[in-house]
Formats: C-alpha cells, structure tokens, sequence
C-alpha cells in the first residue's frame, strides 16, 4: 500500500505541500485543480518544471491529479462547448501523467454535476467516458470516477464504458453518508472496479471517529487484494499537523499486520 493526501489537507502554500507531506510521513500527494485549473502550475511548462523539481526534493511522489472543477464541465453537460473544455482538461492530464508517474486521475460528479440515476448508462456520459478514456489508456493512465452512485450503479457505467482504463475512485466515507453498505460495496466492487481509494469518515471527523466501521472497512481492502493508493480526504481540527499524523496513522494500522 502506499499512503497518500489531497494536498489542499496539508495546511501550506503548493510551494511547501511535497515537503510537508514528506515530514508527516506520506509517500504522496494528490494534486488538486479549482475552478481557476488554467492557472495551476500542470498548465505550463515552467509549473511542471516546478512540481518535478519540488516532489524531487522531497521524496515524495505525485500519487494523482484530482480535477475538482470537472463537475462544471461534465460529459452530461447540455453545453457542447462547455462538455468539449471538459474532455480536453482531462485529456491534457492524461498527456501529463506519465511525467510525473501518476497512474489515475479522479473524475468527480458531484454537485450541479451529480450524474441522475436515470443517466447512470446515458449515451452522453458513456460516449464522453469512452472518449477520455481512450485517451488515458495511451498513456497508461485510469480514469477513476468518483461520484454519489452505489456500487451497482458504478459497475453498470464501468461496464457500459468498457474500458480497463476506466474505473471507480471509492470514498467509504461519502458511501456511507449516502446510506450505502462500505464494506458490502468494496466487496462487491473489488479490484475489478475500484481504482483507488479516499480514506474519509462521516461528519468531518477524524478516521474511525464516525460512522464508517473502519475495522471492517480495512478488512475488506486487504481481502479484496488492494494495493494502490489509501488518500486521505478528512478533514482535520485545530492542529493540521497533528489531524493528519493522527489518520495516517490510523490508516496504516487498518492495512498493516
């Protein structure tokens, strides 16, 4: 396993993110794009060349890129244009993963880009999906959907796309909010489906401090022969530093004999 945490968590300026997340302990950081994503450093040459050459120095990899602001631009979008700049952001972090050795990148549908039930196998969403996807299989990336859908619902979108290259980002603890059975969806899904995983609790609390059962959680990811990426997505209280050594910590004793 490797242990990894969105790098907006870890409380710094980008500038000192890779070697905060190498002081607390991590082996990764995923990276994070807003809604002003043009601007971020993997949207010019001298941004990567700074990203490199700071993940270089402190040891630590990129373990993904997390394109928050897709949700605006969605394959569902009624907007040509608007779905069209969707699918070239994600195409062009595509191109750039392999130079930073990232191996997927999270596709979020939340919020005004929640997909409806009734769209889980849209030609709009699957086409858009099998487009990008393509796309990320060139260059050995995966797409990893991450969304309010159940586990049923994530496997008849990643079937219907057909892709090896597409697959499903599994938070535990968003499933959990949503009224959904962690244990029983990550048994179901396993590595056939699941590409990676947020380690997040319910309510804003620390790992194992809401109403995710965590032993059982861990259990189930171990079981399920899982060996990628465990990124942290919880939120942390009044001490950053210690909110984060404190989950970490928890996460590496759910894994690790």
């Amino acid at each position: 396993m490797q242990f990894g945490i969105r790098d907006g968590m870890l409380g710094v300026p980008f500038e000192e993110r890779f070697a905060k997340a190498a002081e607390l302990g991590f082996d990764g950081v995923e990276l994070c794009l807003g809604g002003d994503y043009k601007d971020h450093p993997l949207f010019s040459e001298a941004g990567m060349e700074q990203t490199e050459a700071l993940a270089a120095d402190a040891g630590i990899a990129v373990a993904a890129f997390s394109p928050g602001a897709f949700t605006s631009y969605t394959y569902l979008n009624d907007d040509d244009d608007t779905r069209q700049e969707g699918i070239r952001k994600l195409n062009h972090l595509s191109r750039m993963a392999p130079q930073f050795g990232v191996d997927f990148i999270l596709v979020p549908f939340f919020g005004n880009g929640k997909i409806p039930d009734d769209k889980v196998t849209d030609a709009r969403l699957v086409d858009g999906l099998k487009e990008t996807g393509s796309v990320a299989g060139k260059y050995g990336v995966t797409l990893a959907i991450e969304s309010t859908l159940n586990a049923a619902q994530h496997i008849a979108l990643v079937d219907a796309v057909g892709l090896d290259s597409v697959g499903v980002y599994y938070d535990m603890g968003n499933a959990t909010s949503g009224g959904n059975d962690s244990v029983a969806e990550i048994e179901r899904m396993g590595t056939k489906y699941i590409a990676a995983l947020h380690m997040k609790d319910t309510g804003g609390n620390h790992l194992g401090e809401g109403e995710v059962d965590f032993a059982a959680v861990g259990a189930a990811i171990v079981a399920s022969g899982y060996d990628g990426w465990l990124t942290l997505e919880t939120p942390t209280k009044d001490d950053n530093d210690a909110s984060n050594r404190k989950n970490l910590e928890y996460t590496k004793s759910l894994v690790t004999a």
